[in-house]
């Protein structure tokens, strides 16, 4: 398998479409995305690749000779629309505030420049320096988790199926009636408003659980003229206290508090995040911490994680509560309200013990 198809696999990138559009979404906008092809002069060519991502009223394009967002960003440029293509270009330069970290490679120089254009599913371009090269890029669709859809098991433990929240309760308040809501397609949508005035409102599980392995799927709300943790914000939170992230960090370099992410505690081994609009599937296996029969903890809590059918943690260790609390050996699954409606649907738990 060459370098270019094998990084593909793992990031959720497909040279083939897959999956009815109502099944798996689409992005909200033509020039999100991963884009893959050659950068050419007259004595080679060379792969390069390039992530796309929408901001306010501008996209930040980064080029990198691998399609992995945590090797060194060649150059980043700003786009913007015009018509029905998005133009690049390194002017003007993006807000400060704005931009994604990346670490760029010394050659990308002052003396460069790089300019180009996106249409339909093909990006263009050049850059003058020492020589005039020319890039050639095509639009990679992102391939749909192998584990979008999956039925719940015989044995497990339906949590939401589309039509009602009977195994759930406001985080807040048991007694308080749920706010979030089940739209027309069957998704359940985060309500962080009651009565027309802001109101958090995680849901958790009227259960408690230790030991599981629990499938959910999720879809982040297109916000680009939001940055950083409030990018569609939301987690998931084993025995209440333990979080795996969810954010629109498509793109990023996916770190412990980015989607995949065990918050504030562990990065992921490496960022397969898809960016808003498209269903993406958490499949995780978690073990409670143990305890003696005094209280004294015994053993930590541990994860192996899968965002959208890769694995990003393999049964680490997670010593102490991501947010806050207090550990216990057993307690609910919670779905966080971080002030962003972000969608879930085909949640189910196998009890582990």
């Amino acid at each position: 398998m060459n370098r270019i198809h094998h990084w593909a696999l793992a990031m959720g990138l497909s040279l083939t479409f897959v999956l009815p559009a109502a099944e798996f979404g689409t992005v909200p906008d033509p020039f999100t995305g991963n884009w893959s092809g050659t950068l050419s002069s007259k004595a080679k060519a060379e792969p390069l690749h390039a992530t796309v991502i929408a901001y306010k009223n501008r996209y930040e394009i980064t080029l990198r000779a691998e399609p992995d967002p945590r090797k060194p960003a060649i150059v980043v440029l700003n786009g913007t629309v015009q018509m029905d293509k998005l133009v690049l270009g390194q002017d003007p330069k993006p807000d400060p505030s704005e931009a994604i970290a990346v670490q760029q490679n010394e050659g990308a120089s002052n003396a460069t420049r790089w300019s180009g254009q996106a249409k339909g599913d093909e990006m263009t371009g050049a850059f003058t320096g020492g020589e005039t090269s020319t890039f050639s890029l095509k639009k990679i669709p992102f391939l749909p988790s192998p584990t979008l859809g999956d039925k719940a098991p015989i044995g497990a433990l339906m949590l939401f199926d589309g039509k009602h929240l009977k195994a759930w309760e406001s985080k807040q308040a048991s007694a308080d009636a749920i706010q979030w809501i089940v739209v027309e397609s069957g998704a359940l949508e985060v309500v962080s408003q009651r009565d027309g005035k802001k109101n958090k409102q995680d849901l958790r599980t009227k259960e408690d659980f230790g030991d599981y392995r629990l499938h959910l799927e999720f879809k982040l709300a297109y916000k680009p003229e939001a940055t950083g943790q409030g990018r569609s914000n939301s987690g998931v939170i084993h025995l209440g206290v333990y979080e795996t992230q969810i954010l629109d960090s498509f793109g990023l370099y996916g770190r412990d508090n980015e989607c995949g992410g065990i918050y504030k505690t562990r990065e992921p081994d490496r960022n397969v995040g898809y960016p808003a609009g498209l269903w993406q599937t958490y499949d995780i296996e978690f073990k409670a911490p143990r305890f003696s029969g005094d209280g004294k903890k015994t053993a930590d809590a541990r994860l192996s994680v899968r965002l959208n059918g890769v694995l990003i943690h393999n049964d680490v260790t997670v010593p102490s509560p991501t947010g806050g609390g207090k550990e216990t050996a057993r307690g609910p699954i919670v779905l966080q309200d971080h002030g962003n409606p972000v969608q879930f649907r085909n949640i189910w738990v196998v009890k582990l013990n």
